[in-house]
């Protein structure tokens, strides 16, 4: 049986936005926004966009003339990005990126954050967007590094272990299961992908309170769902308890956090 895709739908998709969006993946929007080349780009898409934090500066950016498309697997994360982000610029498309339902050869430039490491099999999520994009089209994606890096997730991880002895964080798909840059390299090379590179970016990621957080970690994501599965009633403490560990080594008021992702690039 294939690994359902992860779930974030319902109130998952207006908590990550109100306790984790500005937090956690803002300034990697700003990051790969800057990055984006949109010189002889006519058609751009853009998968997993959440919240639409990247598809904002996207819509400010991009030139008059370039048609913009933005996908998620979630009907409700769209309905929360588009009354965040007000430009007409957006056609917005439910879309699943493993099943793509667009034409062979549609694309200039596809755009992802952090999305591509949640989805259940990465390699036909590669050879999707490989057969959407142009010839000599481009796909610009970032994801996160290993999870030491990121305090964050590492604290949520060594809590949830705590209650459950899993390494839920590490699974696959996860947050991590694409921060290997040499292990992507490998997966779009063998997709038919050329011209691969990646870089390293690094931020603080700032917030008001360790409860937000604590409270996001769980209810903004799909760890919510397997919290829920495997002991509902625990919800509370385990709660309690992230907020209490975020609090102890972020501090709050605010509350400060090490962040750092890839960021790829590869061309058709």
């Amino acid at each position: 049986m294939a690994t359902p895709s992860l779930f974030f739908g319902g109130t998952v998709s207006q908590n990550y936005e109100d306790y984790l969006g500005a937090f956690l993946f803002e300034p990697f929007a700003v990051d790969l926004a800057s990055r984006l080349n949109f010189d002889g780009v006519s058609k751009v898409l853009e998968l997993a966009c959440g919240s639409g934090r990247l598809t904002k500066h996207i819509a400010e950016t991009l030139p008059a003339t370039a048609e913009f498309t933005a996908t998620d697997l979630s009907a409700d994360m769209i309905s929360v990005a588009n009354t965040k982000v007000t430009s007409d610029r957006v056609t917005w498309a439910t879309a699943d990126i493993m099943d793509l339902p667009f034409t062979n050869d549609s694309f200039d430039l596809i755009v992802c954050q952090f999305g591509l490491m949640l989805v259940p099999d990465q390699m036909k999520a590669f050879a999707e967007i490989l057969r959407v994009l142009k010839p000599g089209g481009k796909v610009v994606f970032n994801t996160w590094t290993d999870r030491d890096y990121n305090k964050v997730w590492a604290i949520g991880d060594e809590v949830l272990q705590s209650f459950f002895g899993e390494n839920i964080v590490g699974q696959n798909p996860g947050p991590f299961a694409l921060g290997d840059k040499e292990v992507v390299f490998g997966m779009l090379k063998t997709t038919g992908f050329s011209k691969t590179n990646a870089t390293s970016m690094e931020c603080i990621g700032e917030t008001d309170s360790a409860a937000n957080v604590a409270y996001g970690f769980i209810h903004g994501l799909p760890i919510g769902s397997f919290v829920q599965k495997r002991g509902a009633e625990l919800m509370p403490e385990i709660i309690k308890s992230l907020e209490e560990n975020y609090r102890s080594e972020l501090g709050e008021h605010p509350l400060k956090a090490s962040q750092k992702g890839l960021i790829f690039e590869a061309v058709k």
